[in-house]
């Protein structure tokens, strides 16, 4: 017989071989990729495609400008602007994540991407391109730059723990076998992770990240909670970064570390009496000066100036303190060497996207250099609470509060643009009138759910 009559039949027996095999391999070398963004109320959001026979060139995506009006809740603000346009998401860089388990093994991509108009120039509610503007205003007018170091908390909410044990071993043993898998889900993807260990509240832990400059520390701390969400859904687990999952339990808080730097990347926080440096305690005056209104980007939530409470440890007032966790701005020694000592930011939470914490303070210390305040005074929380003097007030406790104290600093409000701020507020404002129909813990469930 001729090879025509043959191989269609040769054909078939083969293709029952070889066909299952093809798409296999079809199959590994495609895969969906996240492109995450953090949006004005803390949330990331992604959009997912589809990378066929393992195209590895960046991606772009639609995105539509009123997302901006998204509340943390789901819900999107009314607002006077018209919902109109397009503006596109920009992948920065993809990263590889491999989740590792007696259960199962799974693979995905995320990638961290800006938000850019039509024409490629930054848009205005893109919170990552916000960050780089103030980088670069702190860097061409000051010529300083900041090492950024951020530390994260969560809760575990179905942790059979009933009992607290704060910081002990056992409570990190109880469930190891998640927090392994998630450290190591992070290492694969590339992130430094420094520690994850158990908290002060019940089946609370902490991730805390080596030290950066602030637009990486923001864009590893998007992926870390992307990548601790997509864990604890993969292995059945409940996790969350809010606020508070109640009145009576230990917060979670986002706190930030940083440095001053020269261009050198030389920590100039002390001077040669191994005080505080002029430049550095102007920054941080500056910091202190704005707090009040900073409130409103850090700890952005309609829970999240329950925090802010004795007898809670976190701040209380807009003040600085050496070695005390309760103040405001703290300054931590780190005994010997080039760096004896930098400081933590301790009002802020997860509630607030990293981008705008970070371009907040450093437009908050911009102005303090712009202005060469003195270096604030040690004042300790503790004395606080019986006498305060002139120059410290208590934090906000409440959104309305803070959002009203934002809208009165003209000098934070012109450091953004208008657009960005008037979405921001349409979404706080929309933000505050849902939360403000629920109460206890129907509250506290709402935002555990949401972050």
């Amino acid at each position: 017989m001729s090879r025509g009559h043959l191989s269609p039949g040769i054909f078939l027996r083969d293709a029952e071989k070889v066909l299952p095999s093809l798409c296999i391999e079809m199959k590994k070398n495609s895969y969906f990729k996240h492109l995450l963004v953090s949006d004005l109320s803390g949330v990331e959001r992604a959009k997912t495609v589809w990378c066929e026979n393992g195209d590895n060139s960046l991606q772009t995506a639609g995105w539509i400008p009123s997302n901006a009006l998204i509340t943390c809740f789901g819900d999107l603000a009314p607002s006077k602007m018209p919902e109109v346009g397009d503006v596109n998401l920009v992948e920065i860089s993809e990263l590889p994540v491999m989740l590792n388990h007696k259960e199962q093994t799974s693979e995905t991509r995320f990638s961290i991407c800006a938000i850019e108009n039509l024409d490629h120039t930054p848009w205005a509610c893109c919170l990552r391109s916000q960050l780089e503007k103030a980088m670069k205003r702190l860097e061409k007018s000051f010529g300083l730059q900041l090492r950024i170091g951020l530390e994260q908390e969560f809760y575990l909410m179905d942790s059979s723990r009933e009992i607290l044990n704060a910081y002990s071993l056992k409570s990190f043993f109880e469930e190891e076998n998640f927090l392994e898998t998630l450290a190591k889900s992070l290492e694969s993807s590339g992130l430094e992770l420094k520690s994850l260990h158990s908290e002060n509240g019940v089946a609370q832990y902490e991730l805390t990240f080596s030290p950066e400059n602030p637009l990486n520390a923001c864009d590893h701390l998007v992926l870390a909670k992307s990548i601790s969400r997509w864990c604890a859904v993969k292995m059945g687990r409940m996790i969350t970064f809010s606020p508070l999952i109640s009145k009576e339990k230990v917060g979670s808080g986002l706190h930030v570390h940083f440095s001053l730097c020269d261009q050198d990347g030389i920590n100039i926080n002390e001077d040669e009496k191994h005080q505080i440096s002029q430049t550095a305690g102007a920054f941080l005056s500056g910091i202190l000066k704005h707090l009040n209104a900073l409130t409103a980007f850090t700890s952005p939530s309609f829970i999240s100036g329950l925090r802010y409470q004795p007898p809670r440890w976190t701040a209380y007032f807009n003040n600085f303190a050496i070695q005390d966790r309760k103040a405001a701005i703290r300054q931590t020694f780190l005994g010997d060497g080039l760096e004896t000592f930098h400081f933590e930011f301790r009002t802020a939470d997860a509630a607030a996207s990293p981008y705008l914490v970070l371009s907040s303070l450093i437009h908050a210390g911009c102005n303090g250099l712009d202005q060469q305040i003195s270096p604030p005074k040690s004042l300790m929380t503790h004395e606080l609470l019986k006498e305060m003097p002139e120059g410290i007030s208590r934090l906000p406790i409440t959104l309305h509060e803070s959002l009203n104290k934002l809208k009165m600093d003209e000098t934070l409000m012109k450091s953004f643009p208008d657009e960005l701020m008037q979405h921001y507020l349409e979404n706080k404002y929309f933000e505050l009138k849902i939360a403000e129909k629920y109460e206890g813990k129907e509250l506290f469930q709402l935002y555990s759910q949401c972050y």
